[in-house]
């Protein structure tokens, strides 16, 4: 996976390079794109994956919800590969993302009382996470002809919004919106990534929907026929698995990046808030969950997660860069998999652990009575 972080890092100064050798046009407006232009830009990509592969990329629509460190890694590989983006966070700005670990958005604009910034507290803290990011998203390739941008609460949003694009990469998600979100993408043919991290550690759910098909790499320049993902379960079944069941072959009890993320996202479903907003019930309410969801499985001691300091680091989901940057750039590729349908994907939720530069693939599923 290292190398698909190289690919996407050494490509994309070149790449700009390029872009800025299109058609020159008045300030302020965009540049005229040829047949050629495009050619010349992913000329490398289309000698990695196929043109067939980069048109399926071109053609694509990938929707951001919420912006993180994590998921901002992953728009900017895919924006700079040609994948087409669009952003659904209508979060205050620049309050929500003030420590987010992310190049798309200058320390100076997140710090408006710093001295070094010209722009009005009182403007930023109007704006949303969206409408922040956008213009420096339209800065990365010239050839995005727009960015559809949506501030309104998820709440607020119906299954169909989430059903038009061809990818969703959903991070900080509530868990009851994973489920309505996931179901509602899949439904209509997408593909759902969820994707987080927290200190050196990170998580991904993938769900590809139950009619999703690859091919295989058996070689170079070698692919086994189409065949149909029917071992991929939705994300919606991935997250009911209690713990105590989530074990493999090399896992005797969940792994420990499995078990933090889960007991996040069950104390934002029990207490309807983010666990930094309460850390000393998080810490109560982990130590507990921990022992009773384990219950009739591969049972998990009340400090599995750590002492308290490590649970607070928990809950405060600290975001740091290379983690962030190494897992964008997996979960990038797995969706260059996913829309190409080149290669066999992960199933169905990948680890990376910081600590040891581990990123790995573990099957959650119900065991069989």
């Amino acid at each position: 996976f290292f190398l698909v972080k190289f690919y996407f890092t050494h490509t994309s100064t070149s790449d700009r390079e390029r872009m800025a050798t299109t058609t020159e046009a008045p300030s302020g407006t965009k540049p005229s794109v040829t047949d050629q232009d495009t050619s010349a830009v992913y000329d490398r990509q289309i000698r990695l994956w196929g043109a067939d592969a980069q048109s399926k990329l071109s053609s694509a629509t990938v929707l951001y919800i919420h912006i993180t460190g994590v998921s901002s890694e992953i728009l900017k590989n895919l924006v700079l590969a040609g994948v087409q983006p669009a952003i659904c966070d209508g979060r205050p700005y620049p309050d929500t993302i003030i420590n987010t670990p992310t190049s798309l958005l200058p320390h100076s604009e997140r710090h408006p009382t710093e001295p070094s910034s010209t722009s009005s507290p009182s403007k930023k803290q109007k704006q949303t996470v969206a409408d922040a990011i956008k213009p420096h998203v339209l800065d990365l390739n010239p050839f995005l002809s727009n960015l559809p941008t949506e501030d309104r609460p998820l709440s607020a949003l119906p299954d169909t919004y989430f059903g038009q694009f061809d990818v969703v990469v959903a991070s900080q998600l509530p868990p009851d919106q994973i489920s309505r979100i996931s179901s509602a993408t899949t439904k209509n043919g997408g593909q759902f990534f969820l994707v987080d991290t927290f200190g050196t550690r990170g998580v991904a759910v993938l769900d590809l929907g139950k009619d999703h098909t690859f091919r295989r790499e058996v070689g170079r320049d070698k692919l086994t026929p189409a065949q149909k993902a029917t071992a991929y379960a939705p994300a919606s079944d991935i997250m009911n698995v209690s713990l105590g069941d989530c074990t493999g072959r090399w896992d005797k009890v969940a792994p420990l990046e499995w078990a933090a993320y889960r007991t996040i996202l069950a104390f934002v479903e029990t207490k309807k808030q983010w666990p930094r907003e309460d850390v000393p019930a998080f810490r109560k309410f982990a130590r507990e969950y921990l022992v009773e969801n384990s219950n009739g499985g591969a049972a998990l001691p009340f400090d599995y997660l750590g002492d308290d300091d490590a649970l607070e680091a928990l809950a405060n989901m600290y975001e740091y860069a290379p983690v962030c940057a190494v897992l964008g750039g997996v979960i990038g590729n797995e969706i260059i998999k996913a829309l190409s349908g080149k290669g066999e994907p992960a199933n169905n939720v990948l680890l990376f652990d910081g600590e040891d530069g581990g990123c790995r693939s573990f099957l959650v599923k119900k065991k069989e009575t």
